[in-house]
């Protein structure tokens, strides 16, 4: 019995509504055969089947929101119960499809028998115990309740998952007034009472509720510091502007960002920390092979981050045609889960917005981003002689916990070097 779970993809995104469904209960579907849409706040996600089999259950139907680690689809592999699978007799066996491995899609091997020594939690204030299934524990633990205090409604009654989520909704709506916000973390603190005439709410998209949820996890985690400089790209100006005819008749559209993603994939080849990962829980640097560089869209509905994989490996109009198709994809909403996951290094264009600096934050869990404003006219000192140049406004934060301010200062000046003379991106 296969209990396919929407997967945590990652990129903030803890929910989705069906769009539509491609089978029904009794279809039978081969391994890869597409089972249902779902829409989320970023792409529109094709789910497709892991094993060959026979449909038993759907976990939502159309225009219902499903979150992660909740079961999409039951399939009748032919290694478990099938069309019994909700029978009372098999009361037990849904349970364990329900509960367990609530991560991500696993094959679960459905039993008869009920686990009891993995079922119970014995606390430190009581003797009782409790049985329960293991998310249901972690959920618990998670929401800081006692389980000891509930009441299963699983078999024996067992503490299920909806059991901790209604004792936690009824003990919401309990708390008294002098207690509410006692040790309340700051991401929950209410706003003050806001009323009076002038005033309106608008609730948000879910995209900008994930870019919140983002934004607060980049900025609550990692300690930013900033570095900031300016580059004269006066040869670059000239050189783009030779090869745009080129580049049309290739049907791409060549702007400045692909040069600059060049000559950042090969600064990062020569400083690789910049492409990595902490993880503070086990204080280890996450040193990654592959260099897939996001590149953040300003759409309608918000800001959205695909990434161009092993972009240290394509030329510069292999670049620019992806970079633009990316950016369409973005636009439309028809992105692929594969195109905004896995990104090792973000760059952040403020010169699309006709801006000159700005202090990007950085995309957890990225350890750097490079803001880079529009390209101006200025007047500036070269070989002792004031001169009139294209200058490049740039701004690269860094996760100063591993990155010093003298690393972020070697890696500009190295990106400088590469983005003043474009041939160099070409030949080196």
């Amino acid at each position: 019995m296969y209990d396919l779970k929407f997967a945590d993809i990652g990129e903030g995104i803890h929910e989705g509504q069906i769009l539509k469904w491609y089978v029904k209960v009794g279809d039978k579907v081969k391994e890869g055969e597409t089972l249902v849409v779902i829409e989320t706040d970023k792409v529109n996600a094709e789910i497709p089947s892991p094993v060959d089999g026979i449909i038993v259950k759907l976990g939502a139907e159309v225009g219902q929101t499903i979150h992660v680690g909740e079961t999409l689809v039951i399939i009748d592999d032919g290694s478990g119960v099938g069309k019994n699978l909700e029978t009372k007799d098999s009361k037990h066996s849904i349970e364990k499809v329900e509960e367990e491995g609530a991560g991500v899609v696993g094959e679960l091997e459905i039993s008869d028998e009920v686990i009891a020594t993995e079922s119970y939690q014995e606390t430190s204030q009581t003797s009782n115990k409790v049985l329960a299934t293991p998310v249901a524990r972690k959920l618990a633990s998670d929401l800081k309740i006692d389980i000891t205090k509930i009441v299963g409604t699983g078999e024996n009654n067992r503490v299920m998952k909806t059991d901790i989520l209604n004792y936690y909704e009824k003990s919401k709506s309990t708390v008294s007034p002098a207690t509410a916000n006692v040790q309340t973390p700051i991401s929950q603190v209410a706003m003050p009472p806001i009323s009076g005439e002038g005033i309106r709410r608008v609730k948000i998209s879910k995209l900008r509720e994930t870019i919140v949820k983002a934004m607060t996890t980049s900025k609550a985690i990692i300690p930013h510091t900033t570095l900031m400089d300016e580059l004269d790209v006066s040869e670059l100006v000239k050189f783009r502007n030779e090869q745009k005819s080129l580049a049309e008749q290739m049907g791409v559209k060549l702007t400045y960002l692909p040069f600059i993603i060049k000559a950042v994939t090969k600064t990062i080849e020569e400083f690789p920390i910049f492409n990595s990962s902490f993880d503070h829980e086990t204080n280890e640097i996450i040193y990654k092979d592959f260099i897939n560089i996001g590149i953040a869209v300003d759409t309608p509905d918000g800001l959205i981050v695909p990434n161009i994989k092993n972009a240290n490996q394509k030329s510069i109009f292999q670049l620019a045609k992806e970079l633009n198709d990316l950016a369409q994809a973005a636009r439309d909403r028809t992105l692929s889960l594969d195109q905004i996951q896995n990104g090792t290094f973000t760059i952040t264009n403020y010169g699309a917005v006709d801006a000159t600096f700005g202090v990007p934050v950085i995309k957890y869990p990225e350890v750097a981003i490079l803001g880079v404003g529009k390209i101006h006219k200025k007047p500036i000192v070269r070989d002792n002689e004031i001169v009139i140049a294209d200058v490049l406004p740039i701004s690269i934060a860094v996760d100063h916990r591993i990155i010093d301010g003298a690393d972020a200062g070697r890696f500009v000046m190295r990106f400088k070097q590469l983005l003043k003379n474009p041939m160099m991106l070409l030949l080196s």
